[in-house]
């Protein structure tokens, strides 16, 4: 795992959860599982490890990010650009299934190519596909409904 990968694990969570503290305590799981997916299966690829890992994390973080929606806490820690809006994603987060939500930041957000998803997932890249345009076209009607998003 490298610096990339690492980097790439923190925005999943941050996406992902939407809280900063449960993302970087997240994050730090899913460091750890990846890397000792790599040491047992050296032939895997980072980027499957790291889909394999932010997945297994994510399915055990999820019901409580869910739950605790409604305190989420942005601070500054995490930098985001001025004037960035994150209420269409937030929305998203809102009224996706939570297998849109993950498919959308490994695929756009990580830019994990499909295949690799796919097979990380054991899933046909055709069902990795489907999910994916399905879930941008839920985003892109939030995203249409906000013309001022930067």
């Amino acid at each position: 795992m490298n610096e990339n990968d690492v980097r790439a694990i923190a925005l999943f969570f941050f996406y992902a959860l939407l809280d900063d503290q449960m993302a970087i305590e997240a994050g730090a799981r899913a460091l750890n599982l990846a890397k000792d997916k790599k040491r047992k299966r050296p032939e895997l690829a980072n980027a499957v490890a790291l889909v394999q890992s932010t997945f297994e994390i994510w399915q055990k973080e999820e019901p409580e990010a869910r739950r605790m929606s409604m305190v989420r806490s942005l601070n500054p820690g995490w930098s985001l650009p001025d004037g960035t809006d994150l209420s269409p994603w937030r929305e998203f987060h809102k009224q996706s299934d939570s297998d849109e939500i993950v498919i959308v930041i490994w695929s756009k957000i990580l830019g994990i190519p499909e295949a690799e998803i796919a097979n990380a997932l054991e899933l046909p890249e055709g069902t990795v596909r489907y999910r994916v345009g399905h879930a941008l076209r839920r985003l892109g009607e939030l995203t249409s409904s906000r013309p001022n998003i930067v």
